[in-house]
Order: C-alpha cells, then sequence, then structure tokens
C-alpha cells in the first residue's frame, strides 16, 4: 500500500471552488427546472440511465433523470413493497407528496424488475400527460441492436407526437454532440479525483453529478467550461488516510459520502449509476444517430443492462470496477448496498470474491439513512488500513 499524508480528517481545499455547492443547489431546489419550465419547456422525467436523453432533448423538451429528495417513504410504502429499493420508494415518494408537479412526463425502461414496477405504480397513482417506457434486449447481438434502435426511433416519432413537434435527424445529432461534450467535461472532472493531490473529493463529484441532472447539459456545460481552470489551480485534498473506491447502484446521499471524507478518507472512483455510470461511455457521432445511441446504451458496464451471449452480466461490471480502482489508485473499496436491490444484491459476492486483495467494507444501505449507525464501522476501516 503506498504512503499517503495522515490527518485526523479529510480537508477540502483550502480556495474551495464554489461550483459544486452550486450545482448541488440546482437539485436541491430545482430552480433551472422551474425556469425552464415557467419559459414554456417541457420537462420529462427519466427512470433509469438506460433512457437515451439525446432523444429528449432533441425534441426540445428538458429530460432530468429522478432521484427522490424525500428522506421518509411513508406513502410510497403502501404503494410499493417495503423490500424494494429505497432508490424506487424515495422517487415514488415525491410524486406522491406533489413534489414532481413540474414534470410533464415520464420515460422508463425495462432495464430491471424494480424499475418497470416502479414505472407502472408511478404512471399508476401520479398522472402525468406523457409516459412510455422503453423496451430494451438483455443480449448485445446484432438483431438486440436492431431491435433497439428501432425501439429508439418508435419512443421518439412517440413523444414527437405528444409535443406537437416534428422530429429531426439533424438536431438528434446536436443533441449528441452536446452530450458527447458533457460526458468529455465529466471525465476530465473525475481525472482530477485520481492524482495524489485530489483537486475535487467525492462528496463535491457527487454534488457536480446531481447538478448536471437538474439542468440542461448545455447550461451544465457552460459552468463547468467557466469553472474548470479554478478547480485544476486549487490546492487540493493534501491529508488523507486512505484512497477509496465506492461501489453501488443509485445511490446520491451526500452525507455519507462526507462522513466518509470526514473520518480520513478521500474517495478517488466509484461506480455508481448516479456518478461516474451516469456519463460513462461516448456515443459515435455517425450518420445513424438511433443506432449510435442503441450501441452506446446497450454497452454501459458501469449498469449491467445487458450481456454478450454465453457471458454472466457481472463480468462487464467487475472489469469496470477493476478498471476505476486501477485507475485511482484506490487502497480500499467501500460498497454501499441497497437492502432492495436485488440485482447488486446478488453481484456482492462475485465483486468481493473478485477483489478479494483489497480491503472491503460492506454497509447495507436503506433510507432514512443513520449516519451514526455507519460512523464506528467507517472509522474502524479507515483505521486499520489507512497509513
Amino acid at each position: 500500500m503506498r504512503s499517503k499524508r495522515i490527518s485526523n480528517n479529510a480537508k477540502h481545499n483550502k480556495r474551495k471552488n464554489t461550483m459544486p455547492d452550486h450545482l448541488y443547489s440546482l437539485f436541491l431546489t430545482k430552480s433551472k427546472i422551474l425556469e425552464y419550465k415557467k419559459a414554456g419547456k417541457r420537462i420529462i422525467g427519466t427512470l433509469c440511465n438506460g433512457v437515451p436523453e439525446e432523444i429528449i432533448h432533441s425534441l426540445g423538451a428538458m429530460p432530468t433523470r429522478l432521484l427522490g429528495l424525500s428522506k421518509t417513504t411513508e406513502n410510497a410504502d403502501l404503494k410499493l413493497p417495503r423490500w424494494l429499493c429505497a432508490y424506487a420508494r424515495r422517487i415514488l415518494e415525491d410524486g406522491l407528496r406533489g413534489y414532481l408537479n413540474y414534470l410533464d412526463g415520464v420515460v422508463g425502461i425495462t432495464s430491471d424488475d424494480t424499475k418497470m414496477r416502479l414505472y407502472s405504480t408511478y404512471t399508476f397513482y401520479v398522472k402525468n400527460n406523457f409516459s412510455y417506457i422503453i423496451q430494451m434486449s438483455y443480449v448485445r447481438s446484432e438483431n438486440s441492436l436492431k431491435f433497439f434502435s428501432m425501439e429508439l426511433e418508435r419512443f421518439a416519432h412517440k413523444l414527437s407526437n405528444h409535443l406537437l413537434c416534428n422530429f429531426n435527424l439533424d438536431r438528434l445529432k446536436e443533441s449528441i454532440k452536446i452530450y458527447n461534450k458533457f460526458r468529455l467535461l465529466c471525465k476530465e472532472v473525475c481525472g482530477l479525483r485520481v492524482i495524489d493531490t485530489p483537486k475535487i473529493c467525492g462528496a463535491d463529484w457527487m454534488k457536480i453529478m446531481l447538478g448536471s441532472v437538474s439542468t440542461l447539459k448545455e447550461d451544465f456545460n457552460k459552468i463547468v467550461e467557466d469553472e474548470l481552470a479554478s478547480l485544476k489551480d486549487s490546492e487540493g485534498v493534501k491529508d488523507y488516510k486512505l484512497r477509496v473506491h465506492i461501489s453501488g447502484a443509485d445511490f446520491y446521499d451526500v452525507e455519507l459520502l462526507q462522513l466518509i471524507e470526514s473520518l480520513g478518507a478521500i474517495i478517488v472512483s466509484d461506480d455508481l449509476c448516479t456518478a461516474t455510470g451516469y456519463f460513462s461511455g461516448f456515443v459515435n457521432e455517425g450518420e445513424e444517430p438511433f443506432e449510435d445511441l442503441a450501441e452506446r446504451y446497450l454497452s454501459c458496464s458501469a449498469c449491467t443492462f445487458t450481456a454478450h451471449p454465453n457471458v454472466s452480466l457481472i463480468k462487464d461490471r467487475i472489469g469496470f470496477i477493476k478498471k476505476e480502482v486501477e485507475r485511482s489508485k484506490a487502497d480500499a473499496i467501500i460498497i454501499l448496498r441497497d437492502k432492495g436491490c436485488e440485482i447488486y444484491g446478488w453481484q456482492c459476492s462475485s465483486i468481493m470474491e473478485e477483489l478479494q486483495d483489497f480491503p472491503v467494507l460492506l454497509l447495507d444501505i436503506d433510507t432514512p439513512i443513520s449516519l451514526e449507525q455507519y460512523k464506528t464501522r467507517i472509522e474502524a476501516f479507515i483505521e486499520s488500513y489507512g497509513d
């Protein structure tokens, strides 16, 4: 294990960049979304990373990945089984409480059983003007690529009919370019996490990614471009005991990440669907945009939607994690396992087996999150394996 500077607490930059907090405020308040809404733009919520936002964007609407702000789910628990993942229950809770009244429509995808159940329950109890669930294949093959490409085209025309606008291939190509620029900027910012003196901590990285789902990507790109030089020139996090990779699914509670880093760790990489897994993978900018989108969205390895014939879904996920751990020079892994996520639940044992040379801490997550129940275990883990 490499030597690291020791401190009782992980410290943020002395000249702290304000971009993460600004973007996080957009997520918490939805101020930008409401601004777009007031200007006449339609707002379409998506229930999974597998929904190609570029299609929605090309039709003049704003796509936003739905992530519930409700800390408790007493209403949702009456509509969905209590053992389903907190991610699904929190979105439904927000809908039932009226927090998502700004939405003009909801789009899901058949990526897993829980998200399909969430889509059907949400659209039944929370009425929106538009709803659509995209059908996807679970096998990566030439036939599945063709099927998914045709399904995305059907979705585009269905949404365009609802929005009373004509679908245009050139506009879709332009949206793909905007999203690829978004991915390139995220990759550049993410690269500032992996250096010996990280310019950005894990909690601030999550704030940035949460802000990215709360504003149009062209506006997000402008914000990041304006602040990137300042972020690169910042002093960075010098004092930490342990470089940590965070593994999980749809996790986005900043407070737990802040707790981990306050106890002496620095989060240098992740495979979360809400962070690195959200932007990873570019779309080819070719002449067949639906095929290009289908290829990208069927091959995202951070979220294991699909696999090649006769290959386990977990292989790609483990490969993605190994690549991120190696790239970030992480010394340990903290797994955030949603108690209700069956997919990630069965993946955990395989991930831990494949990464048995690394110290691993497994935390079972549910809502509401009680930080105190995790503090002692995290602190002991960092003290045991940190320098």
